[in-house]
């Protein structure tokens, strides 16, 4: 069964499947808001890479090397902006569940930005 996203098929949208079903904009919206906003914030006001990098880091499971490889940045600046997330999500933003709930606040917030 298709969806109206180019030729992407239903069941391989993954996480986007379960957004697709919650899709109710204002509740989607606040959750990101909830969660990203600080960082968001950051960025649009200092022309940002938090969140990039946010999702690049959780994308390597915090994999420093990793990370600093793909954001084509040298591990010092990393560690800046490890500092800077740490401050706007909280000192624990990798662990367990609040890792999941920054996960799908990305994936939520890059489905949002889409439409």
């Amino acid at each position: 069964k298709k969806v109206g996203i180019s030729s992407v098929f239903y069941e391989d949208l993954y996480v986007y499947r379960l957004i697709l079903n919650l899709n109710r904009q204002k509740d989607l919206q606040e959750f990101t808001e909830d969660y990203l906003g600080p960082l968001l914030e950051y960025d649009n006001e200092r022309n940002g890479e938090l969140f990039e990098t946010l999702k690049v880091f959780l994308e390597v499971n915090g994999s420093r090397k990793e990370a600093a490889e793909r954001l084509f940045i040298v591990r010092q600046t990393l560690y800046h902006r490890i500092d800077k997330l740490k401050e706007l999500l909280g000192e624990d933003f990798m662990e367990g569940e609040k890792r999941l709930a920054l996960e799908f606040a990305v994936y939520l917030h890059k489905f949002l930005s889409l439409n």
